[in-house]
């Protein structure tokens, strides 16, 4: 039943207004999660530089440099992409062109087709996949200190036995 003498509108701003009663609003802030990403979809061109706090995936095309050192790329299927790429981890299942430098992992998928330099701390390849360029694997901190101390040495600890030289009476003695 309506309640006589009240409008609507009224009943609205009353939910609104400043109660004692009632506990403001407060918004709950979304969790962090691994999951955010943007996508450039496969009918979007971007030409330029990127840089980001999320990860990104590629399926269209971007001719340009990533800078996101703490998060995923990836250049989806479809995607085509020229440039330097600087981030975390790194999968390419379309086509690129450029060099890649990583804290992480580099993937290039059986789909790919990849030329360029790689800097990674591992990297995969999947048979099938494209890839013309080089590589570059960085050493773990713990086997850098390990071959540091040891010295690489061909010598052995026996001593060698030289022949002694000999003399031109023992030389003519041979003959």
């Amino acid at each position: 039943m309506l309640k006589k003498g009240k409008r609507p509108e009224d009943e609205k701003s009353a939910a609104y207004s400043d109660n004692t009663d009632q506990k403001p609003f407060t918004s709950i802030p979304r969790p962090e999660t691994t999951m955010d990403k943007t996508v450039i979809g496969e009918k979007i061109s971007i030409e330029g530089n990127i840089s980001g706090d999320e990860h990104i995936v590629i399926e269209g095309s971007m001719k340009g440099n990533v800078e996101m050192e703490k998060h995923n790329f990836t250049v989806g299927p479809k995607g085509r992409v020229e440039g330097e790429i600087n981030a975390q981890n790194v999968k390419v299942s379309g086509q690129m062109i450029g060099n890649i430098k990583t804290q992480g992992k580099v993937e290039i998928t059986k789909e790919a087709d990849f030329m360029g330099d790689i800097r990674a701390k591992s990297i995969s390849v999947e048979d099938g996949a494209y890839f013309k360029g080089s590589i570059e694997l960085d050493r773990e901190p713990h086997r850098e200190n390990a071959l540091a101390g040891k010295s690489i040495t061909t010598a052995s600890t026996q001593p060698v036995n030289e022949p002694k030289p000999q003399t031109a009476k023992e030389d003519a003695k041979e003959n």
